[in-house]
């Protein structure tokens, strides 16, 4: 009898608590710890873009050095280097070997657009690293965090501007990131989203195979990304990211140059 009422009284008594969460800076910390396991990658990618009635396609290499060495080449249907994009901090050329000409500048900040494009430099970094650029959120204000299971949802909010992450906590890898404003600076767009999809375990660093950037308001568009091949940490070098331009190359500013994605006209 003792036994049974000790059963009834413990099927009365309410389930624990759910643990704490644990603050959103200490996430945030966690999340920049994990994407700068992240210290060079070479991989190859499929791009289709649409901007307004624009459509693009392209194959890239890629390279990346840690924290912000890129260098991106283009390639055309046929096999043809359309370009080939180098980026250091917030340097930038684009160099197009047929015309023999290399556009450079330096742009203000990582979210302003670089020409030919259609990207900022944070959305070039989401699409190589495949995560956000750390540090990015770290002090603003927090609107709103919640968590079901291993998915955390935090809203922060900072002169006007409403950003959201959703966090997978059990890989500690950013799956969206969402921010919405009246005006974003660069592209004059009311909101961006970037989301990350299919992880897998590359060198013991979460990657996803699958990158979509989506502009909704003024110059909305769409960027999907999607991997063919991906190397991590096999220890690529600053030569691999450099190119040696002829020393009878064109040079011109970098606001002049224009898309560097192959036109799809009439493409569904």
């Amino acid at each position: 009898m003792l036994a049974c009422l000790g059963l009834l009284l413990l099927s009365c008594r309410p389930p624990p608590p759910a643990p704490p969460l644990p603050p959103v800076e200490q996430l945030l910390l966690e999340i920049d710890a994990a994407s700068r396991r992240l210290q060079d990658f070479r991989g190859s990618a499929v791009v289709r873009t649409s901007y307004a009635d624009r459509r693009g396609r392209a194959s890239l290499r890629i390279r990346y050095l840690s924290p912000a060495r890129y260098r991106i080449d283009v390639h055309s249907a046929l096999f043809q280097i359309l370009a080939v994009v180098l980026i250091h901090d917030l340097r930038v050329r684009l160099y197009m070997p047929r015309e023999n000409t290399v556009f450079e500048g330096t742009l203000e900040a990582r979210d302003a657009p670089v020409p030919g494009l259609d990207l900022t430099l944070n959305d070039v970094h989401a699409a190589v690293t495949g995560t956000i650029t750390p540090g990015r959120y770290q002090g603003l204000p927090v609107a709103d965090y919640r968590r079901e299971g291993n998915l955390a949802a935090v809203t922060l909010e900072d002169d006007e501007v409403r950003r959201t992450l959703w966090i997978d906590t059990g890989r500690m890898t950013v799956t969206r990131e969402a921010s919405e404003s009246p005006v974003s600076r660069g592209f004059d767009t009311r909101s961006i989203t970037r989301t990350f999809e299919r992880f897998r375990d590359r060198n013991r660093v979460w990657r996803p195979d699958r990158v979509r950037i989506t502009r909704d308001g003024p110059g909305a568009g769409t960027f999907e990304l999607i991997y063919r091949t991906q190397s991590v940490n096999r220890g690529l070098q600053p030569s691999d990211i450099d190119v040696r331009l002829p020393e009878t190359v064109v040079r011109r500013p970098l606001e002049e140059a224009e898309t560097v994605f192959e036109t799809v006209d009439g493409t569904p």
